[in-house]
């Protein structure tokens, strides 16, 4: 089967490529003579299965505040190349005209349905209107470069050629939901470099035990990672938010956050620490004598109801325990060297991480496809006609919303110069 284009993945980053080429096919007039012949290749039965996952099945879809340091990446240059092509406003202009009328959450953008199935659904309405073919099942195991194009072949030995080929089919985060990492030996198989991927945005995995005990407790905090240094601990990152913390240690925000750090410095066989400080807002003198202040108010109460009404029970006594404080004795008894003691477990919660969640339970990865082999339009540059999207590229962004939009931004980019002059 002969086509104009060739897309390998039918996520989000594959999708929007498929659309943004037939839809600048269309705008140069060609319309009148064919339409595009465009085929996407989808290894699952199913289109679009990790749209259907995000921001717990309501699709945080964009975020207001876009910014490119939102993103990580070994070439950072590409980032803002392509989100000043296809940013913020031009994606709530494209959802918007698809009929997604958007909910702003703090900045947090989802559609005002709250169902990421909605976003799924128009992205497909639009490809069969624009007569883009889609094919499921169709694991692509081999991609090779030809006289006029591109040989693309499946596990079942279908050929499929093409002018132009886009892979878009994620990298290995969730590979239930479809990204089990093929696309990145498609990558190498056609002398593509990448830089190391592993898992971010998961759950950071600690060797202490005392976790089950607070498990399922949520507070605001603030996490620190560190990384042994010849001399003393090096700070990898920190973040402040909700932490959840967890029977194997620390989830939230804050710590999908970090994770990719965290992977990176594990991947280097470092040793990795954390921290968590319940009280941010204040440095340790000043807790110190706060909690001096809140002793001498009641000290007829004991060290196991001291600090009820700051933090969770569980934490209170985990607090405790970690500074050696008998929960039966009077604050009223305690010293100077005791309440310090105190303020230091709350201020600097130690860890040692053994690992992170793993890409089964990875939202996404850092690391793929070296951003310096591409062009400002994703473009290989040594192998035109290729084009790079979505979560395959070295790029990754943090919570909210902000991997969609570099799927969105880095399709669009993608797909439209694939779909300029085409015969």
């Amino acid at each position: 089967m002969k086509s104009d284009i060739i897309i390998v993945g039918a996520g989000a980053s594959g999708l929007m490529s498929a659309i943004a080429a037939a839809r600048q096919f269309l705008k140069e007039g060609k319309s009148a003579c064919r339409k595009p012949e465009i085929l996407i290749l989808e290894r699952m039965e199913k289109p679009g299965k990790k749209i259907l996952a995000t921001g717990n099945g309501r699709c945080n879809y964009t975020n207001r505040v876009m910014d490119t340091s939102c993103y990580h990446s070994a070439e950072p240059r590409l980032i803002g190349q392509v989100l000043g092509r296809f940013g913020y406003e031009a994606a709530l202009d494209f959802f918007s005209d698809l009929g997604i009328y958007p909910k702003d959450r703090d900045g947090y953008i989802y559609p005002a349905s709250n169902q990421a199935a909605a976003v799924l659904d128009v992205l497909l309405m639009e490809i069969r209107r624009l007569g883009v073919k889609l094919l499921t099942g169709k694991n692509v195991e081999k991609i090779r470069k030809i006289k006029d194009g591109f040989e693309v072949v499946t596990s079942g030995q279908e050929r499929y050629t093409a002018k132009k080929v886009i892979l878009a089919g994620g990298g290995r985060a969730y590979p239930k939901l479809g990204s089990d990492g093929s696309c990145y030996d498609l990558a190498r198989q056609l002398g593509l470099s990448m830089t190391r991927v592993v898992p971010a945005l998961t759950g950071l995995y600690a060797r202490e035990k005392f976790f089950k005990s607070v498990s399922g407790v949520r507070a605001d905090g603030c996490i620190h990672i560190y990384a042994c240094g010849q001399t003393a601990p090096v700070q990898l990152a920190m973040n402040r938010g909700e932490v959840q913390l967890t029977d194997y240690g620390v989830s939230g925000i804050p710590a999908f956050q970090v994770s990719r750090y965290v992977s990176k410095a594990i991947d280097q066989k470092k040793k990795v620490s954390g921290s968590l400080d319940f009280m941010p807002d204040m440095d340790k003198s000043r807790l110190f004598l706060f909690l001096t202040e809140r002793a001498h108010v009641r000290p007829d109460k004991t060290a196991d109801e001291f600090l009820i009404g700051m933090f969770h029970q569980k934490l209170c006594r985990l607090f405790n325990q970690l500074a050696g404080l008998n929960g039966s004795q009077t604050v009223g008894q305690l010293n100077k060297k005791q309440l310090g003691a105190l303020a230091e477990v709350i201020k600097n919660l130690t860890f040692q991480i053994e690992r992170t969640g793993g890409f089964d339970n990875a939202q996404v990865c850092a690391g793929g496809v070296d951003g310096r082999l591409l062009s400002e339009y994703l473009e290989v540059r040594k192998i035109p006609g290729l084009y790079i999207a979505g979560e395959l590229v070295d790029v990754d962004g943090i919570c909210g919303g902000y991997n969609l939009q570099w799927a969105w931004s880095s399709g669009y980019v993608a797909g439209t110069h694939a779909g300029k002059e085409l015969v």
